[in-house]
């Protein structure tokens, strides 16, 4: 397993986490002296002093989480100096108990204050002069790191032992990836190529047929994956939507009786992932390309879908791109709305929990 490339904000030390400096010991040095102490700040002293405005957001924020129920003073980040940060931190330990311990998966949410000035004024009405009020929260999950996961040698043994099976699993966890945690899988590995390298078309023919000898379409077929790069790399049923699948029945038979344990195990994560309520109400809508995969699926180490998936980020990071999974607003004044949806993300967590097991299961196999 490695870091799939990604474009990433610059990261900074969170703040409230440095460590203060350590008090002079005082033992004398060589001439005699005794070195000054160096001050200390208590802990109660924040390392910023952020402007009035911005601590009344900050607490209106807080204030609603609480309300909320998605945070407590239990869960409250300790030593974060910065509040918005420590609720985003919140968030997240919450997100962490429902889809348990994560191999695979880095999720992570993101906080955003809205304001009453980004509102038409006949919205925003008298609170347009309370420079310190805000209209809400937007709440938006992304996926902190990606990285690709060899699962060939899992599905093909799969698909060995009991025709059918790898396909079932592959498909689930498009599926469900879909609505909560999508993957980069070889069938959009496919997709993605045709849209990159091939004008739009099913393989690079017309591409190659724009060039005028064939000394410069070997050229062309070396700088780039092409149609039979891809057929290597996958098993046909890999790289198609529509493929057979067992029926859920077979599933629950094939996780009680087969004789090989790592059979059972997936076959049974492969069924209660299909079991778990999933939606796609709340997933991010932007007219932009996607970046925000939750992990990419290679057959092999290093594959050509690695190169697919790295070639798909950067066109996209030239431009506008969408790298959240899903966003969700809330009103300061209806904490209840954020309750229900605290609620509604249950089975969502779940499901991404399930799909991280299941893609370590097939992972382990080598």
């Amino acid at each position: 397993m490695e870091p799939m490339l990604r474009h990433l904000p610059e990261r900074r030390p969170a703040r409230g986490t440095a460590n203060a400096p350590s008090r002079a010991t005082g033992k004398p040095t060589a001439r005699g002296l005794t070195p000054l102490a160096l001050p200390l700040l208590a802990a109660t002293i924040p390392l910023q002093v952020a402007p009035a405005q911005g601590r009344a957001r900050v607490a209106a924020i807080a204030r609603f989480l609480l309300d909320a129920g998605a945070v407590t003073a239990r869960t409250w980040p300790a030593l974060c100096d910065d509040a918005l940060t420590g609720c985003a931190r919140a968030l997240t330990a919450w997100l962490r108990q429902h889809t348990g311990a994560l191999t695979c998966f880095s999720p992570c949410f993101v906080l955003e204050p809205l304001v009453p000035h980004t509102l038409p004024a006949a919205q925003a009405g008298s609170t347009c002069t309370d420079t310190g009020a805000i209209k809400g929260i937007a709440i938006g999950w992304t996926t902190h790191d990606v990285c690709h996961w060899t699962v060939g040698p899992g599905l093909d043994y799969l698909e060995a032992r009991v025709p059918l099976l790898g396909a079932t699993v592959l498909d689930i966890m498009e599926c469900k990836g879909g609505q909560v945690y999508p993957l980069f899988t070889p069938a959009l590995a496919l997709d993605e190529a045709s849209y990159l390298y091939w004008l739009g078309e099913d393989d690079e023919a017309t591409l190659l047929a724009e060039e005028e000898d064939e000394a410069a379409r070997a050229a062309l077929r070396g700088e780039i994956p092409t149609r039979a790069d891809i057929d290597a790399a996958f098993p046909p049923w890999a790289l198609c939507y529509r493929r057979q699948r067992l029926a859920l029945r077979q599933l629950t038979h094939i996780a009680r009786q087969h004789p090989c344990p790592y059979v059972r195990r997936a076959a049974m994560l492969a069924r209660t992932l299909h079991a778990t309520p999933t939606t796609t109400d709340y997933r991010a809508e932007a007219d932009a390309p996607f970046t925000g995969y939750g992990a990419v699926l290679c057959w092999r180490d290093d594959d050509v879908t690695v190169r697919i998936a790295n070639d798909h980020a950067q066109l996209a990071w030239q431009d506008t791109y969408c790298d959240q999974i899903g966003q969700v607003q809330f009103d300061l004044a209806a904490p209840e709305a954020m309750r229900a949806w605290l609620r509604r993300m249950r089975p969502q967590l779940r499901a991404i929990g399930l799909l991280d097991q299941l893609l370590w299961h097939l992972a382990e196999r080598e």
